[in-house]
């Protein structure tokens, strides 16, 4: 059964499971240990489970923007955007002051994308590999870190 909740948009559908928590260190690190598979996974699942929780998101969309958006450039940096706003919605649901912020996360994604285009330019000069190598996986872990802390936040909440 289906209802609307009065004064919003969101339906709470009764018997629904309650989302995942899981630990941010290792969805961060299991993203790195796998070459991002479980990262585009995490960040789908993320997407949907926000969904599930009646936010305003498109878990496929979400995957299709950060794996092959980046032929556009703009739709992963819309996606890292929305996906917080999604959980500071999440969080203000619950009655939690939101702190999750789409500028913090922006930043993160900003700084391993360059990281990964100076280390991917690097191989035409050897000490890069060493100087920007580190950038993307540990701002990618900081990242996914970010993300799933605020999401466990809105959950371990409601």
């Amino acid at each position: 059964m289906t209802t609307l909740v009065q004064g919003s948009n969101r339906a709470e559908t009764e018997g629904r499971r309650k989302p995942r928590i899981r630990n941010p260190y290792s969805a961060a690190t299991l993203a790195v240990v796998t070459l991002t598979v479980y990262g585009f996974w995490w960040w789908w699942d993320l997407n949907r489970q926000l969904r599930r929780q009646g936010e305003a998101g498109r878990p496929w969309r979400a995957l299709a923007a950060v794996t092959v958006g980046w032929v556009l450039i703009v739709p992963p940096f819309r996606s890292v955007r929305d996906t917080p706003r999604a959980i500071a919605s999440a969080q203000r649901h619950v009655g939690l002051e939101p702190t999750v912020t789409d500028r913090t996360a922006l930043r993160l994604a900003a700084i391993a994308s360059a990281g990964l285009l100076l280390f991917g330019t690097s191989i035409w000069f050897a000490p890069g590999v060493l100087i920007f190598g580190w950038i993307p996986p540990v701002f990618g872990v900081a990242f996914i870190w970010y993300e799933q802390r605020e999401f466990n936040r809105a959950t371990e909440a409601s």
